[in-house]
């Protein structure tokens, strides 16, 4: 390999390991997803990754259940979390006799709200940063029970990690 090549794949791949240094550990965020008290919970399982092509990703995800209840919450960075927010991004609401689909601001963050009405069931995604949200995915609730229940996370806290 010539030097001037190995000097440009160096460059790049320490600024690509410099950006995945400012992402929490994906324990750090399995920490703050905490307990629901009432509610049991699996483990904790994420990653954390830096790719050239992908950039960097972190995530931690844990799923509550009560009785035939659950909702599973993910905090995600990256492309992946653009590509969770996608949806919601124009701000489009939608409501009829079986879904409701909608954005909303709620202490100071954007939340999008996905409910199908028959099954009762849907996703919230909160936007925390322009490279992150918490995600859940929830069965058997309404969907205001499910945004109460992710409330008890502290988003302003999981933001925080991503600035």
């Amino acid at each position: 390999m010539k030097p001037i090549t190995r000097s440009i794949l160096s460059v790049a791949l320490g600024a690509t390991l410099a950006l995945g240094a400012n992402l929490p550990n994906y324990k750090t965020l399995c920490e703050e997803l905490g307990e629901i008290p009432g509610w049991s919970l699996t483990k904790c399982e994420g990653m954390k990754m830096v790719n050239p092509m992908m950039g960097e990703v972190v995530t931690a995800a844990k799923t509550y259940t009560k009785g035939d209840s659950s909702l599973e919450v993910t905090v995600v960075s990256g492309m992946q979390a653009m590509m969770m927010w996608g949806p919601y991004a124009a701000g489009t609401t939608i409501e009829n006799d079986e879904a409701l689909v909608k954005l909303e601001t709620i202490d100071g963050f954007q939340v999008g709200i996905s409910y199908d009405k028959k099954e009762r069931s849907g996703g919230i995604v909160v936007r925390l940063a322009d490279n992150a949200v918490l995600g859940g995915n929830f069965q058997n609730m309404d969907w205001k029970e499910a945004l109460d229940l992710m409330k008890k996370i502290d988003w302003k806290r999981l933001a925080s990690l991503f600035r």
